[in-house]
């Protein structure tokens, strides 16, 4: 297949989407490490998997291939091990997995009958079917015969050969191609390849110079809110329930009986009337809310939930001891829903457990989940201000137009960074819902 430096040159401009399909993947790698310690193996694997297609993702229906077959699933684990220095190890880390769902889109897009991760999770798919076919169309201009590996001679050639990739030759320097090399045989194999770029696409998360304003990038439940977005997304798209944002305007008033019930906790809580509640005041209010929880808020793997969903709700970066003000509080509650919803470790935990017994608890959480998915419509994490006005125009109401507007784009964007996770959204959506208890607005 003989591809133009113009095709390079796109993909390397479609990094930010291949990133979103990447974060996706690892928030379902987040999901198979059942117990957290950043390696899976086979059995790991299969059972997650298998649970993740039972749930929706790929049982079969509307065309979509069956649930992934074992014997492919050893093929493309084994396949993928070699790619970490350890070679003995019986595991795989998040990387590899990466690696092992490309290979698994390869083998269905040969046989259709094929059921693998990669194949199943592009079913229906366009952004993860679109992330994938660019990775392989990368690979395949520099092994334009499709041998299964290119050398250093074939990846300075097709470097040398035009004067339209600047930013290709920018991003694959000599000293790429060596660090792609990780067998040093003198040439890159298909998963060398995409082992290297699942690191480089998303190197920005790994800046160790980050101050701690950008804690949500190592917070280890941000993966699993991920995961949990699009669980959601996928559930309501089974219901074919119809989301859109004049719609959810139209429940605000069912949505703040619920936060009406959130503030009042909250100011119990709030003992010296600061406005804010601490770590430990912020546990008896979470056991207030759990109502039936039997004793669950016990034991130290809650004491650490907590904690992780406080720092991702602690959104002005007050820390654990000045707490948590009432729509962080808010936000907290809506975090530790959409976790529960994920399953795994965190079915039942915290506040998610409320909405098992109580309807309008839930219909709201799952209003602002709904409200938050259509803007981030691939359920990757964030979205940003070209994705709000999409939605925006699509929605097709004055009422949704008057909302959203430029500077609620600025209510939304606390960090400044472009992009709009799902606390932030919570954030400012619990604002947009209570704005006529005030007169500020």
């Amino acid at each position: 297949m003989s591809l133009s430096f113009y095709s390079n040159r796109r993909i390397i401009m479609r990094f930010p989407k291949i990133k979103s399909v990447f974060d996706r993947l690892r928030a379902i790698y987040v999901r198979c490490d059942k117990d957290s310690d950043g390696e899976v193996d086979l059995d790991d694997l299969y059972d997650a998997m298998t649970e993740l297609f039972n749930e929706g993702r790929g049982d079969g229906t509307d065309g979509r291939r069956g649930s992934i077959e074992k014997r492919v699933l050893q093929r493309t684990f084994s396949s993928c091990r070699t790619l970490e220095d350890d070679e003995s190890n019986t595991s795989i880390k998040v990387n590899q997995f990466i690696v092992m769902v490309v290979i698994g889109f390869i083998l269905a897009e040969e046989d259709k009958d094929l059921s693998t991760f990669g194949g199943v999770l592009a079913s229906g798919d366009d952004a993860m079917r679109g992330a994938l076919t660019d990775l392989v169309t990368a690979y395949l201009s520099f092994d334009k015969t499709a041998k299964g590996y290119f050398t250093s001679d074939e990846f300075t050639e097709f470097m040398t050969t035009s004067t339209r990739a600047e930013e290709a030759k920018l991003f694959f320097t000599d000293e790429r191609f060596q660090a792609m090399d990780k067998s040093t045989d003198g040439k890159v194999t298909f998963e060398e390849f995409v082992y290297a770029l699942s690191k480089w696409v998303s190197d920005d998360e790994d800046d160790d110079d980050e101050d701690d304003t950008t804690n949500r990038v190592k917070n280890p439940l941000t993966p699993r809110i991920t995961l949990a977005l699009q669980l959601s997304k996928s559930v309501l798209d089974k219901q074919k329930k119809e989301i859109n944002f004049t719609r959810i305007i139209m429940r605000f008033p069912k949505i703040h009986n619920v936060f009406d019930r959130i503030i009042k906790v909250h100011d119990k809580y709030d003992l010296n009337k600061d406005g804010r509640v601490q770590l430990p005041e912020l546990t008896d209010a979470i056991k207030e809310l759990m109502a039936n929880s039997k004793g669950e808020a016990q034991d130290s793997d809650f004491t650490k939930q907590v904690e992780n969903i406080f720092m991702l709700s602690d959104l002005d970066h007050h820390g654990l001891q000045e707490g948590l003000d009432v729509k962080e509080f808010i936000v907290f509650c809506a975090v530790g829903f959409i976790l529960a919803e994920a399953g795994g470790k965190s079915v039942k935990l915290l506040t998610g457990q409320v909405s098992d017994v109580d309807k309008e608890y839930r219909n709201a959480m799952m209003d602002i989940v709904g409200a938050y998915l259509t803007f981030d419509t691939d359920g990757k994490g964030y979205f940003t201000s070209d994705e709000m006005h999409a939605a925006k125009s699509d929605g097709g109401s004055k009422d949704a137009g008057n909302l959203l507007t430029p500077d609620r784009w600025k209510e939304l964007d606390i960090d400044r960074t472009g992009r709009i996770d799902f606390e932030e959204f919570v954030h400012a959506f619990s604002t947009w819902v209570t704005a006529g208890d005030n007169d500020d607005e």
